[in-house]
C-alpha cells in the first residue's frame, strides 16, 4: 500500500484494511441504496455532483486517494467511485453535516494559504499536503487548535473507507466470501480458541 503520512499510511498508521470496524459505516447508513443509485447514474453517464462545488469535488479526489491510494491488490478510492458515493451520501445529509463538511473544506486551503502562500491545498506540493495532514490526522496527537480539523478529517477519512468498502472493489478487496456454504468447517482454529481462553470441550461440558 502506499499510503502517505497523515492519510493511513504504510509505517505511519493504520492501512486500508484497517479501516473495517472502525468508523466504516461512517455514520451515514446509506452504503447499499446509495451505492445502488451512483452505479446505475455512472453506468448511464447520468452522473453529476449534487453536493460537492467544482473546488471542493477537486480537493476531495484529492484526499480520498492520499487516504486508499491504488495498490497491488486492488484500485484506488477514486478508481472505486468513491468520490460520487461521497457525493450523493454527502447530498442526502442534513444540513448541519453539509455545513461542517463545507466548513472543513474551507479551513483547508485557509490553512494552506496562511502557510505555504498556496491558494488552495491542491495547489501545494506532496509534501505541504503532509505537513498539513499530519497536523489533523492523529487525534491524540493533534493541538488543541487543530480540534475542529481533526473532527472534520476523521469524517473524510471514515466516509472514504465506508464508501470504498462497501464498493465492489473494496468487498473484492478484503476477500469477504460471506454467504458461502462450507461443508467441511471444522470450527475455529485452535489458536483463536486459545486467545479467547475458551474450548469447544468446555461448551459441552456445560450445556
Amino acid at each position: 500500500m502506499r499510503q502517505g503520512p497523515g492519510a493511513g499510511g504504510r509505517g505511519s498508521g493504520p492501512g486500508r484494511r484497517e479501516f473495517i470496524g472502525a468508523g466504516l459505516a461512517a455514520g451515514y447508513g446509506l452504503a447499499t441504496p446509495a451505492w445502488a443509485k451512483v452505479r446505475r447514474e455512472i453506468a448511464q453517464g447520468q452522473w453529476a455532483p449534487r453536493f460537492f462545488s467544482a473546488p471542493e469535488l477537486e480537493t476531495f479526489r484529492v484526499l480520498a486517494d492520499l487516504i486508499i491510494p491504488r495498490d497491488d491488490r486492488s484500485g484506488s478510492a477514486t478508481e472505486a467511485g468513491v468520490v460520487e458515493y461521497a457525493d450523493f451520501v454527502l447530498s442526502e445529509s442534513n444540513d448541519r453535516t453539509k455545513q461542517l463538511w463545507r466548513d472543513g473544506f474551507a479551513w483547508l486551503d485557509a490553512e494552506c494559504w496562511q502557510r505555504f502562500g498556496a491558494r488552495r491545498f491542491v495547489s501545494c506540493t506532496p509534501e505541504q499536503r503532509t505537513q498539513v495532514l499530519d497536523d489533523i490526522a492523529w487525534p491524540r496527537r493533534a493541538r488543541p487548535e487543530f480540534r475542529e480539523a481533526v473532527n472534520w478529517f476523521n469524517r473524510v477519512r471514515d466516509l472514504v473507507g465506508g464508501g470504498f468498502f462497501s464498493s465492489q472493489m473494496g468487498v473484492e478487496d478484503i476477500r469477504y466470501i460471506g454467504g458461502v456454504f462450507n461443508p467441511r468447517w471444522e470450527g475455529a482454529p485452535p489458536e483463536a480458541l486459545r486467545e479467547l481462553g475458551v474450548s469447544y470441550e468446555d461448551w459441552e461440558r456445560r450445556y
